[in-house]
């Protein structure tokens, strides 16, 4: 019985860390969602002539704000859609692993 047990134990602690690891990664990629609609704000009410500096790779890189803007814009919806498919998963494999313990009887005796 200690073997199965075990068993239970790493499919349940596999469960827990990629539920967590789903939710990390939703709220890093929210704020930095949300730092580049500040930055995409800031840049539409500036000249599109001015220049501004962005990091691409490491690397300081000036251009404009014409030029800019489109590639944050684009950026920004690529995360957007990122966080979407992260949230989806996480949802599922929060049902997933909620289906699991139901079929297996896994009773958490203390969180």
């Amino acid at each position: 019985m200690e073997q199965g047990s075990n068993v239970f134990q790493l499919k349940y602690n596999e469960y827990k860390q990629t539920l967590e690891e789903l939710q990390s990664k939703v709220i890093e990629l929210s704020h930095d969602k949300d730092e580049h609609d500040i930055v995409l704000e800031t840049l539409s009410k500036t000249d599109p002539e001015r220049i501004c500096y962005r990091m691409v790779g490491g690397a300081l890189v000036q251009s404009d704000v014409k030029t800019t803007l489109p590639i944050l814009t684009t950026k920004r919806d690529k995360i957007t859609e990122t966080v979407s498919r992260f949230k989806a998963e996480l949802i599922s494999v929060a049902q997933e692993f909620e289906k699991w313990k139901k079929d297996n009887k896994i009773h958490v005796v203390k969180q």
